[in-house]
Order: C-alpha cells, then structure tokens, then sequence
C-alpha cells in the first residue's frame, strides 16, 4: 500500500486547486498532480504538461473520480 501526502497546493480559484501529491511505497516514489474542482471532480495528471493539455487543448486525462474516498483508494494502490 502506498502513502501519500499534499507537498505543494495551487489555488486558481478559492474551490479549485492542483495539489501536487508524494506518493510512497517501501521502493519506489512518484509525483502526480491532482486538479480539484469545487471538491466534486478529481483529475489526475502524471505531468505538467498533461495539465496544459487538459486547460489549453481540452483534453480530459483518463484518470478521473467523483469523490475523495475513490481518489484515496486510487492513490493507495497505483503501482509505482
């Protein structure tokens, strides 16, 4: 099971936010960035640039949740 916490948070508005996420396991350590829209849609990037790509370009990552608790198990158990 991974560990996980908020390293940095990015406010573009009061109720939406990229959190910038450390995950963890025994062996290894990865970054992703989650967009946070008004606490109801959760996005989930593995770079900068594929934020760009969702703000410029439209493009929707294909890792994305509806609550927290479903954003939280995902981080839990991603392989890294």
């Amino acid at each position: 099971m991974n560990t996980f916490q908020a390293i940095d948070v990015s406010y573009l508005r009061p109720n939406r936010t990229i959190e910038t996420i450390l995950l963890k396991n025994s062996t290894f350590e990865r970054i992703l960035y989650v967009y946070n829209f008004e606490g109801t849609h959760f996005r989930v990037f593995e770079s900068i640039s594929d934020i760009l790509k969702f703000f410029v370009d439209k493009l929707e990552p294909s890792i994305s949740f509806d609550n927290e608790i479903q954003l939280e198990d995902y981080l839990g158990y991603i392989d890294l």
